[in-house]
């Protein structure tokens, strides 16, 4: 039986809210199940522990994935849910890019070269037996500035406006739909073309207008 558990990594409770109830309805009409990890922060900023070490670079950002799926799966939840390994069929992992292509810090430097070797993944080699499928959902500055125009919410700001998108894009799915593909905002129409394209590109951008297609074509290869 092909695996029917898509896995969702998303860096805060904002994007589960606002990103995760449209997509949750909609894989279900084609009969797959979503479940979601939260990191609680950017995955590919944070430090060790008491440290100024990135606990994420591009040299180990390939191991600590796989691990971040084995440590899902270890969780009471995904057991109790009965969630194994070769039940899941993709991982997207969804991150602000907080425009790092074009930024001088370390932490946007140390994001940039973990992004750009994450862009080569088509898939996540577990084990000798099983593969995952693996792609990135970006924001090229934040979820805030795509769905609102509003780079510089504040915490209290970004949790009302996932709720409102949220709910809204439940009550109307055309909401979803719209503010992703909306006029001033680029778009690509594959993955590649996006991976490729964001390092040279400054303004408002995302790709989620490719996996709304890939669930509308309930998950055909797009061309």
């Amino acid at each position: 039986m092909e695996p029917q558990v898509i896995l969702f990594v998303v860096e805060g409770d904002s994007d589960n809210e606002a990103l995760m109830p449209w997509v949750e309805e909609e894989l279900r009409k084609n009969g797959k199940k979503i479940t979601v990890k939260i990191m609680n922060g950017d995955f590919l900023t944070a430090y060790k522990r008491n440290t100024r070490i990135y606990n994420v670079t591009c040299l180990n950002v390939e191991g600590q994935l796989k691990k971040m799926v084995t440590d899902f799966l270890k969780l009471p939840e995904t057991k109790a849910d009965q969630i194994r390994m070769t039940d899941i069929k993709k991982v997207y992992y969804v991150t602000d890019m907080d425009e790092c292509f074009v930024g001088s810090a370390t932490h946007s430097i140390n994001k940039k070269e973990c992004l750009i070797k994450m862009f080569g993944f088509s898939e996540l080699k577990m084990n000798k037996t099983k593969s995952i499928e693996f792609d990135i959902i970006f924001f090229s500055q934040n979820l805030e500035d795509v769905i609102c125009s509003n780079p510089n919410a504040t915490r209290e700001e970004k949790i009302q406006i996932s709720t409102n998108f949220g709910l809204e894009s439940l009550k109307n799915r055309e909401t979803y739909i719209r503010a992703f593909n909306a006029e001033g905002l680029k778009v690509w129409k594959t993955y590649e073309e996006s991976y490729s394209e964001i390092q040279n590109f400054h303004g408002r951008a995302c790709n989620m207008n490719i996996l709304i297609s890939e669930i509308e074509n309930g998950f055909l290869k797009i061309k």
